[in-house]
């Protein structure tokens, strides 16, 4: 598989805003484990246990996508010492040590919200409902920063990392849906008693919707200056026949399987017969397939891959850079059965070649092959 390239280097004023960000949730998930160690009657030990697998498993989600952006000290120790190791400019370092105490003073006053807690400052202690709609509002925050890195920096990285975010939330929060919609719904239709009232799941709901609006907001905005991987460069594959059949149906099959950001396909009949097309028979093949019919090669335009296709060793005008010859019997095209026959046996052919090269459609995350194809000189 290819290596994706690392992203780009934010500027200062997204870089401390990352900083801020990995600092406010750390202190969210201490100040929520520790609620919620108490609430469940655990012991020292216990809520160590609490604190430490809350805390790991975050810390771990938020550098493995947030480090590739910033560096991600989310720690002013961690600060100096890299600006000690000539890492970070020492002019950096207030902003950075500003923005870790500006975001861990903000997790501290949002996990006392959650919590359901009064700071020294209220003057009364906010409402339940308040409490449970920011809970949620945040835990799917958190998930969906952790879902947008991860596209951005480690897309292999998605399943392990949302795991162990899930994990996480768990053990800091009173969330009861896991930032899951679906599972508002789910426990809202449960007979248990006190596991959701349904007249609370529009709240719920929306408070997660709030959380993910807002998550995509600031990954809009953290990344709105990092440029964009250039697309791959798109193939062109001939195929090429003494016979028009063989040759419009090939390039037909290929475009429907290929990937279409990545190959596409022409056909190069002979000149007696590429104004007439394919026959009756592959014309109709190709429209009880749904089958595009595929352009006729422009000469003017260089190539990647060209296919020569025999037919009952017959190959005559064909161009000298042939990459491959595919030898099929002779095949009498005037009816159904013969068009069927040529389809059977082209399309392994086809899918061989879509697999070896890279170019099939059936790809996650969309990266060019490390040995790709490359154009003809």
């Amino acid at each position: 598989m290819g290596v994706s390239s690392l992203p780009a280097p934010l500027d200062l004023r997204r870089r401390l805003a990352t900083e801020a960000l990995g600092c406010g949730l750390l202190v969210v998930a201490l100040e929520g484990s520790h609620h919620v160690a108490e609430h469940l009657g655990a012991s020292a030990t216990e809520g160590r246990l609490f604190v430490s697998l809350s805390c790991g498993a975050l810390l771990a989600c938020l550098l493995w996508v947030l480090r590739p952006l910033s560096g991600a000290h989310l720690n002013p120790a961690l600060t100096f010492a890299d600006a000690l190791g000539e890492r970070t400019p020492w002019r950096e370092v207030p902003l950075y040590v500003l923005a870790q105490l500006c975001g861990s003073l903000v997790g501290r006053l949002v996990a006392h919200r959650m919590c359901n807690e009064p700071l020294l400052l209220a003057a009364r202690p906010p409402a339940a409902d308040g409490a449970r709609f920011l809970t949620e509002m945040v835990a799917t925050f958190g998930l969906l920063v952790v879902v947008r890195g991860c596209v951005r920096t480690r897309p292999a990285a998605m399943p392990l990392a949302i795991a162990g975010y899930v994990a996480a939330t768990v053990w800091f929060t009173d969330s009861r849906s896991l930032a899951n919609p679906a599972l508002v719904l789910a426990r809202a239709a449960s007979a248990h008693l006190g596991v959701m009232n349904p007249l609370e799941v529009e709240s719920f709901v929306a408070a997660q919707l709030l959380g993910a609006a807002l998550a995509v907001l600031l990954f809009r905005w953290l990344l709105g200056g990092a440029p964009r991987p250039a697309p791959a460069a798109l193939e062109t594959v001939v195929f090429e026949c003494a016979d028009p059949g063989p040759a419009h149906l090939a390039a037909a099959l290929f475009n429907t399987l290929a990937h279409p950001e990545r190959a596409c396909a022409v056909a190069a009949p002979p000149p007696s017969a590429s104004e007439a097309g394919a026959p009756p028979a592959v014309e109709a093949l190709m429209k009880d397939l749904h089958l595009r019919r595929a352009p006729l090669r422009d000469r003017g335009v260089p190539a990647s891959h060209y296919v020569l296709i025999e037919v009952a060793g017959q190959a005559p005008g064909m161009d000298a850079r042939v990459r491959e010859r595919w030898s099929l019997p002779a095949l009498s095209l005037t009816d159904d059965t013969g068009a069927k026959a040529l389809q059977a046996a082209l399309r392994p052919r086809i899918l061989q070649l879509l697999a070896r090269r890279g170019w099939e459609r059936l790809h996650v995350v969309s990266n060019p092959t490390p040995e790709g194809p490359r154009a003809l000189s």
